[in-house]
């Protein structure tokens, strides 16, 4: 089942962004595969690769971990299988929702800061906790189990400051990736390269 709620999730998710950021930009919402693909395949990995390194970092500093997941763990429950359906997704989201930010933020918000600290809000506080609602309701566990209990163990507020920055470095690295020759390798590789992460786990 929490395969069934994953593809739940990220169906939802995609078609949700779709939605409210195509209102958002006010019907210019715009599609480019080559784009949508670099940015869905970058997130992927960049976001298991960090997930991995960065609980057993804040362990170490705090006596316990941010998170663990429940459905289908993996690196000493730090990552999920899944992550590579649902961080997928999240980049489709992130896709979309970054060219919303361009068309609503003020001005001295439009910079990489501005979109890292909306994001960092939006993800634990939104994705986070609708992602592990509609496991609890159809697989009956959390995808994603918080262990400070500030929010229900759905997120935590902890978890905002560390998305800001992980969002901050990504638009960064983003940026980059954007400016390369547009070639299917590049995001194909990543998210090759993403899996094979995750095999090793």
């Amino acid at each position: 089942m929490v395969i069934v709620a994953g593809l739940v999730f990220a169906s939802f998710l995609v078609s949700f962004s779709w939605f409210v950021n195509r209102w958002l930009c006010r019907g210019d919402l715009r599609c480019d595969p080559y784009l949508l693909m670099l940015t869905a395949s970058a997130v992927f990995l960049l976001a298991v690769v960090l997930e991995a390194a960065f609980n057993p970092v804040y362990e170490l500093i705090f006596g316990h971990k941010l998170w663990e997941y429940r459905a289908l763990p993996l690196h000493d429950s730090n990552v999920s299988a899944l992550g590579a359906a649902l961080w997928f997704a999240y980049g489709i989201h992130l896709y979309f929702t970054i060219q919303s930010l361009r068309h609503r933020l003020p001005d001295k918000l439009k910079g990489h800061h501005g979109k890292a600290i909306v994001i960092g809000f939006e993800a634990p506080l939104f994705a986070e906790v609708t992602g592990n609602l509609v496991f609890l309701a159809i697989a009956g566990q959390y995808y994603a189990y918080y262990l400070p209990g500030d929010l229900l163990h759905l997120t935590s507020l902890q978890a905002i400051p560390v998305y800001a920055v992980c969002v901050y470095l990504g638009l960064h690295a983003l940026d980059r990736l954007e400016r390369l020759p547009q070639r299917k390798e590049i995001p194909i590789s990543m998210f090759a390269a993403g899996i094979v992460f995750l095999l090793t786990g």
